[in-house]
């Protein structure tokens, strides 16, 4: 998957920064358990259009509607510098994940370990 599109659309008063994408696929269930692999997920599948949180403490919160291609990412100002390059990985690893779930997990503990934070 990747990023067609990006919008920097605001720059919040809690020190965090908000952009928003549009991808080049819609976002399926597929997603939703993807994540799950690194962070916290809600989904509100009841709803007429389903929508869905993903939270990597210290990292960003990503927001969604499933089947649709846009997203919206909730940076952490403090740590934007480490974590913009998980995020692309995330996206541009989405579909071959199998093979690089390792690369992921390897990606995101050095960042953890470059912030000064064990989980």
């Amino acid at each position: 998957m990747h990023i067609v599109k990006e919008i920097v659309s605001e720059d919040c008063f809690d020190e965090n920064f908000i952009k928003e994408y549009t991808l080049d696929k819609k976002l399926t269930n597929e997603w939703i358990e993807y994540l799950k692999q690194f962070g916290e997920t809600t989904c509100l599948s009841n709803l007429d259009h389903p929508f869905y949180t993903f939270d990597k403490k210290y990292f960003f919160t990503i927001k969604g509607i499933l089947d649709e291609d846009k997203i919206k990412v909730i940076f952490r100002r403090n740590n934007m510098d480490k974590t913009i390059d998980f995020f692309n990985a995330l996206i541009e690893h989405f579909e071959d994940s199998i093979k690089n779930i390792e690369k992921l997990k390897d990606l995101e503990k050095n960042i953890l370990e470059n912030m000064n934070v064990t989980q």
